[in-house]
């Protein structure tokens, strides 16, 4: 028996266990996608057995679906609302963008778990409402920013804030999701670090000067 199973079932510690198998899922899943992740290559991995994996889950399903709200939960952990708090409008945007495409280019396990789920329409998302509310404390993050922003007179009178962050995640996700098939096409190896702190430049630059377009245009 491992060293691993044994020490779990010996303290009896169901959390640690728990998170043994998520961890374990997360890393299957990434590498083989759902269809080919298999629930006795998770209990191994994670050092239990395969019944303790469905006592905790259910289903492979179930466990998909706890994957999914993880890794959310592992992006929402490295988007700081008090930093943002703290920078202001623009340098608090900025850093919003860049935060989340590092995040997506540090755990590509983010990506590829949301990959697959978009092949499934969303439909284990859906299952998982706990994952709409860990957006709320950002999306509150972002109004305040907004709203300095406008008492500054720097940013535009309306921006939508569900949509901006759809737009400024899209652009850190397109890049990770698609870097080698972009690189093989026409963009080079986007892997090399000039490149990528390029691109964040580029895409911080964008999102500030969207939401600065109309007082801008009302200077000139």
């Amino acid at each position: 028996m491992p060293a691993r199973q044994r020490r779990i079932r010996g303290s009896r510690d169901a959390e640690a266990a728990r998170a043994a198998i998520l961890d374990a899922a997360i890393a299957e899943f990434t590498a083989k996608g759902l269809a080919g992740a298999r629930m006795e290559a998770i209990a191994q991995a994670a050092g239990v057995a395969k019944g303790l994996a469905f006592h905790h889950f259910g289903s492979k399903d179930g466990l998909w679906a706890a994957a999914l709200a993880e890794i959310y939960r592992r992006l929402r952990v490295g988007q700081d609302e008090a930093a943002l708090d703290a920078l202001g409008p623009v340098e608090g945007m900025r850093r919003l963008v860049t935060d989340t495409f590092r995040l997506f280019r540090d755990h590509p396990e983010i990506v590829a778990l949301m990959n697959e789920e978009n092949l499934h329409r969303g439909r284990h998302l859906r299952a998982a409402p706990e994952v709409r509310a860990l957006y709320n404390p950002l999306f509150g993050a972002m109004e305040r920013l907004l709203a300095e922003g406008r008492r500054q007179g720097v940013f535009r009178a309306e921006a939508e804030v569900t949509l901006l962050y759809v737009a400024l995640s899209g652009l850190g996700y397109f890049y990770c999701a698609n870097r080698w098939t972009l690189s093989a096409a026409f963009a080079g190896d986007l892997f090399r670090p000039e490149r990528i702190a390029d691109y964040e430049r580029l895409i911080s630059e964008m999102v500030v000067a969207h939401l600065c377009a109309d007082v801008r245009r009302q200077e000139m």
